[in-house]
């Protein structure tokens, strides 16, 4: 059941293309109007082509053989089993983790709505059962399209980092020193370059939009909103951070 009306059920309806600017220079008029429509396609769309837009980008400037040598040498474990391998197996190893990342690289149509409904699960679970809310599971899917907007920035930056010669020794899984733990060298500590890499600019940003968008989608105060969201995800850093110490 909706609970009572406030100052976001009086707001003047949005058109798909300004609910999508809002997201970045007034977020909480895109997440009110999503109590009227919980339309999703067009940042669905955005984010999908700008994925594709960055993983072409990769392949055509450097290429999945040097992706794959890049994601095992900057894992530690990965490089220490490559290392320690025939060069029958290590041919073996380069060949799967090729294929793997040319799966990852082109399968943004299945996976980016997957990972919206993992997210929005979990923000209807925890919004409605926690905080008392009255969010339906639609309404937090919604929030969490548009809440991925930031991403479009972040491919944006590595297309034009890849393009601008900043190619060498590019690793895919933290390209662009957007946080702290990018600047960390090899021999620091696991558990501090994982935790710190986790402080990123635009995982920050995304995790904000989810917060606020949840808390109005819901109709529960944003600053609980803010508080649940952010606490959830420092436990899941901290215990992320702990599981990458051990196994490095």
């Amino acid at each position: 059941m909706a609970g009572p009306r406030d100052a976001y059920d009086d707001q003047p309806a949005l058109t798909e293309v300004q609910r999508v600017t809002n997201t970045f220079v007034a977020p909480t008029k895109t997440f009110a109007d999503l109590r009227r429509s919980q339309s999703w396609w067009l940042p669905f769309l955005l984010v999908v082509l700008f994925s594709y837009l960055f993983s072409g980008a990769a392949v055509t400037k450097i290429g999945l053989p040097a992706l794959a040598a890049s994601a095992i040498h900057t894992n530690p474990k990965q490089e220490q089993r490559y290392q320690e391998s025939t060069p029958e197996q290590r041919a073996q190893i380069m060949t799967g983790t090729r294929v793997v990342m040319g799966v990852v690289l082109s399968s943004f149509l299945l996976t980016v709505p997957l990972y919206c409904a993992i997210f929005a699960l979990l923000l209807w679970v925890g919004f409605n059962f926690v905080l008392g809310g009255s969010g339906t599971f639609k309404g937090m899917f919604a929030v969490t399209m548009f809440a991925s907007l930031p991403g479009i920035l972040r491919s944006l930056l590595i297309v034009g980092l890849m393009y601008a010669g900043g190619s060498e020794n590019f690793n895919i899984n933290d390209p662009i020193g957007t946080n702290p733990g990018f600047f960390l060298g090899a021999d620091s500590s696991a558990f501090l370059k994982s935790a710190l890499s986790s402080v990123d600019i635009f995982t920050l940003w995304s995790l904000a939009l989810m917060a606020i968008g949840a808390a109005i989608v819901a109709r529960v105060k944003v600053k609980n909103g803010v508080a649940m969201v952010f606490g959830v995800w420092l436990v899941f850093v901290l215990l992320k951070s702990a599981v990458t110490a051990m196994m490095a």
